[in-house]
């Protein structure tokens, strides 16, 4: 199964007063590395937010983006007790002593210093891990879901290219033999064009000339191991794990075997064909490049 490496995903969950909306999107690397930008008080959750993810991607970068709404109020009143006791006894004390009313509202002792703080509430964030790592999985399972579509149409592109390829190794294949043929025929005709029937041609020494060079020009295990390669291509494309680096592999062993093709291959036809095989390999090579 070919997946991209390139897809979005997004989905939203509400827990006990808290909603949280899960964003990611993933691009092309090397290695599977995700990153996750969440409030500072949920970093505890960080770990068990990558595993989850991690559970669907198996290469790409994924930037993961989390945001949370707190739907009650986050404030709170602490009010320190002891402190409120010590300043209504000493209130009293000083009544009795300078002959005070000692009487003191609630509301005075509220707005004495440190009695009363309002403070915000810190979530915790293990009662809301359960939605928060719902809303994760549901935008993992888009974004993978995404990435299978347009695998497939990686697939398919990659595939047909492939098929192109082929046709051109074919015919390869059958102008192979005429390179050392018409090899032969270039040096006789430049060698009889030189002497001009003044002396005679020593045809085995020339013949010589033409098997090394024949040998030196033989693409025929080139071809073979490039029929080979091909076939691999089709095979790892119906394989269920991460194959962008298989396939990697296979466009540079191909690369490596069609310019030893045009570098030995001293032959016109076999040139043109040599090009477009390169053109056809530099567009695999740039697909394969976004595949898991």
């Amino acid at each position: 199964m070919v997946y991209s490496m390139t897809g979005y995903g997004r989905a939203e969950k509400q827990g006990d007063g808290v909603s949280f909306a899960v964003e990611m999107r993933s691009v092309n690397h090397r290695f599977c590395e995700v990153a996750i930008r969440m409030p500072r008080e949920f970093a505890a959750l960080e770990d068990e937010v990558r595993k989850k993810i991690l559970s669907y991607v198996r290469r790409g970068r994924v930037d993961v983006f989390i945001t949370v709404e707190t739907q009650t109020a986050s404030s709170s009143l602490k009010v320190n007790w002891e402190l409120a006791r010590q300043y209504k006894e000493a209130a009293e004390k000083m009544g009795e002593v300078f002959g005070l009313a000692p009487q003191m509202s609630a509301r005075e002792l509220l707005l004495l210093p440190d009695v009363a703080q309002v403070g915000d509430e810190k979530p915790d964030s293990q009662v809301y891990q359960v939605p928060l790592l719902e809303a994760v999985e549901e935008a993992a399972a888009m974004l993978v879901s995404m990435r299978q579509k347009e695998g497939q149409a990686l697939r398919q592109d990659v595939l047909s290219r492939i098929e192109k390829m082929k046709r051109l190794v074919e015919e390869l294949a059958v102008f192979a033999p005429r390179v050392a043929d018409a090899y032969r025929d270039r040096i006789f005709a430049r060698v009889d064009e030189y002497i001009q029937g003044r002396c005679d041609i020593d045809e085995s020494r020339l013949l010589h000339e033409v098997a090394v060079f024949a040998e030196r020009a033989d693409i025929s295990e080139e071809i073979t191991r490039l029929r080979s390669h091909f076939v691999q291509f089709g095979q790892i494309v119906e394989e269920t794990d991460a194959i962008g680096r298989k396939l990697d592999f296979l466009v540079q062993e191909c690369h490596r075997e069609i310019n030893t093709v045009g570098a030995k291959a001293n032959h016109l036809e076999i040139s043109q064909k040599v090009v477009i095989l390169k053109a056809e390999l530099e567009k695999v090579k740039e697909q394969v490049q976004n595949i898991e």
